[in-house]
């Protein structure tokens, strides 16, 4: 083979090298992250199988077992209640009253001197406690009420989860979540943002992955209503779904991320939708 035709063969091989590499970097510049976040559908546990929307909802909802889990040293924290753990049941209670309501409740008390905490509490109390009362108090139509929660310390972040259920009456189900994540250290409310920021989590990846979980579900709900089922319907538009927007959240036992969507929190619905990271 002469130099030239070698020359035009190294040349025409450059180039060919160059096509495939301009190729790759503009499939990872637009398909890369939204990959990242379709994978949460393809996700793989430790046993090879393949963990679905619907196994991470189930797995948020067993997390509820009424208890505080932490290694943290607590000794230079100012408690409420010096004698009790930072998170303790505060208040339980498991009573029916035939054509009144049935009841079983577990309300959680933050046991910590802090005027960020005290937001917490009273919010537990107009959320949660009042409604306690107002079933109590007499209701027009049957109730049905149980309320859960759990805490946890992953290093100096103190997540606590809240969930009641609701059926009152005809009306449907509701399921209902509040969160509370306090940096113990410094005496601060802690945001989504700064959990990825410190755990080095791209918004965006988080945010596709919201996108494509949120959206499967709504794929979902609408062959639901199409076969004559009453569903919730998302709005994939709504803003709730942007980063600076979510506030329901917690660190898990070892550690991981659940972003919820508990549209119950207002509406009549047990619909949710849980991101783990």
């Amino acid at each position: 083979m002469g130099s030239k035709t070698i020359r035009y063969v190294m040349y025409a091989i450059i180039i060919i090298i160059c096509i495939i590499s301009i190729g790759l970097g503009v499939y990872a510049q637009f398909f890369m992250e939204e990959d990242v976040g379709n994978a949460y559908e393809n996700d793989i546990d430790a046993g090879g199988n393949i963990i679905t929307s619907q196994d991470v909802n189930q797995s948020f909802m067993d997390l509820f077992t009424n208890e505080f889990y932490s290694n943290y040293n607590d000794s230079n924290i100012a408690k409420l209640d010096a004698s009790r753990d930072l998170v303790y049941t505060f208040y339980s209670d498991n009573q029916s009253v035939d054509g009144q309501y049935s009841m079983n409740v577990n309300i959680p008390l933050i046991n910590i001197q802090s005027d960020v905490v005290t937001e917490f509490n009273s919010l537990t109390q107009s959320i949660f406690v009042d409604k306690i009362n107002s079933v109590m108090g007499g209701t027009d139509v049957y109730t049905i009420y149980n309320l859960d929660y759990i805490a946890y310390v992953n290093e100096n972040i103190l997540s606590v989860a809240i969930k009641a259920t609701i059926k009152e009456g005809d009306n449907p189900q509701r399921i209902i979540v509040q969160t509370y994540n306090y940096d113990l250290q410094n005496d601060k409310s802690v945001t989504v943002k700064e959990i990825l920021e410190y755990r080095d989590i791209d918004e965006n990846v988080v945010e596709n992955r919201i996108r494509s979980v949120v959206q499967k579900a709504s794929e979902d709900a609408e062959v639901m209503a199409e076969s004559g089922y009453t569903v919730y319907q998302r709005n994939l538009d709504d803003e709730m779904y942007q980063i600076d927007n979510i506030s329901n959240f917690i660190e898990g036992p070892n550690g991981e991320l659940y972003i919820i969507f508990a549209y119950g929190n207002n509406n009549y619905t047990s619909e949710m939708d849980i991101i783990e990271i």
